[in-house]
């Protein structure tokens, strides 16, 4: 059996409210597709001009063909002019979750 994927990956942007709809779009888009177990978007209260996701993935190959998909190549493509910098990405594994 495959391990779920987990990620995270942190932007830092310029002009983040014109950058939250495309997100917003793009969550929604991915949590639609096949082996999304769930997509969050998250933007920091301390600097509106920082958001984050967090992933999972089924398997390592349903990311794969996320990020391979037109709708990933379009998102990337409206994202890439407001980005500060390289996002930051971690691929990792669960250790613990919502267990009490």
């Amino acid at each position: 059996m495959s391990k779920q994927l987990y990620l995270t990956a942190k932007f830092n942007l310029d002009k983040p409210d014109e950058v939250e709809p495309i997100f917003r779009e793009h969550a929604k888009a991915s949590r639609a597709k096949e082996g999304c177990l769930f997509f969050y978007l998250i933007r920091d209260r301390d600097n509106d001009a920082h958001f984050a996701t967090m992933e999972c993935w089924d398997t390592y190959a349903h990311f794969e063909q996320h990020v391979a998909d037109d709708e990933h190549t379009n998102f990337q493509s409206k994202l890439k002019p407001h980005l500060k910098g390289d996002p930051e990405v971690m691929e990792g594994d669960l250790v613990s979750g919502m267990e009490g």
